[in-house]
């Protein structure tokens, strides 16, 4: 993606804050293990894990960018015109694609933490994935951003 190519979409995938919190605790939790050995030890270690759990979920979850020229979901991109029509995917629709619906092939950018987004059949012979199943917490505006990507 160039500088000169204009984001038409950019979302992270980012936990919500009760997500975050539970990270925090879990990171936290690990300091009672230094408990026997020293109270101060415990707690410094609790803190330095809980608020390094907590900037760990956030800072390293996935971004979804949608430009004319490229589609990026995490690590993996896609030029929009290998891509079919976007379906949007509300809970409902979600829930089946990620239960009895789930596509072992197809490329998969989700998180636990959200419950929409959408499905775009990849037109690629060449390709082995038959679709990109990406989650968003606008799956509206992810298809709206796809199509006019698809059309550029």
């Amino acid at each position: 993606m160039s500088a000169a190519d204009p984001v038409l979409l950019r979302e992270r995938l980012s936990p919500s804050a009760p997500v975050v919190l539970v990270a925090a605790a879990l990171g936290a939790v690990f300091g009672v293990i230094l408990v026997p050995l020293s109270l101060i030890a415990a707690v410094v270690v609790a803190v330095v894990l809980a608020v390094a759990a907590a900037v760990g979920v956030v800072l390293l979850s996935p971004e979804v960018v949608v430009a004319r020229s490229e589609l990026r979901a995490g690590p993996a991109s896609i030029d929009p015109a290998l891509l079919g029509a976007p379906e949007v995917l509300d809970r409902e629709a979600w829930e089946l694609a990620m239960g009895q619906d789930f596509e072992p092939l197809a490329y998969h950018c989700t998180r636990g933490w959200m419950h929409g987004g959408v499905r775009v059949p990849v037109l690629d012979p060449e390709d082995p994935a038959p679709a990109w199943v990406i989650a968003s917490r606008r799956p509206e505006q992810l298809a709206l951003a796809l199509d006019a990507a698809r059309r550029a």
